[in-house]
């Protein structure tokens, strides 16, 4: 069933153990393999900008938002997913961009921290 709430904050983030077919409930995000995931059907387009991609675009020269960085793919259910590649063990601050200009934190991640004035989310990655 498709939700269309456009003022919906009731979306779903999860951080997933791709290893692993369970959800594991975890206190701060631990990510071994490399999945974000975000339930918003009625996004039309979602963005995950974090420390990995210059906060798309918003630290490099320019200042501008890069539209292919950190770009999230929509299944038919209204769940976006991103693949991370390649991340260093380590703590990394993220949030989406929902629609081109909605920051949002990672609904089901506990861990927050500020960037510039705004509250996003922390990521773990594991050695």
């Amino acid at each position: 069933m498709r939700m269309h709430s456009s003022t919906s904050l009731a979306a779903v983030a999860l951080v997933i153990l791709c290893g692993c077919s369970a959800l594991v409930p975890m206190e701060r995000p631990v990510v071994q393999t490399h999945t974000l995931m975000l339930w918003m059907p009625e996004a039309a387009g979602v963005q995950v900008i974090s420390d990995w991609n210059e906060w798309g675009g918003f630290e490099a020269a320019g200042g501008l938002l890069d539209p292919a960085a950190g770009v999230m793919t929509c299944a038919e259910d209204g769940i976006w997913m991103y693949e991370l590649n390649d991340l260093s063990a380590g703590r990394y601050r993220y949030s989406f961009l929902v629609n081109g200009y909605r920051w949002m934190v990672d609904p089901v991640n506990p861990e927050t921290t500020e960037y510039k004035g705004r509250t996003v989310s922390v990521l773990v990655v594991s050695d």
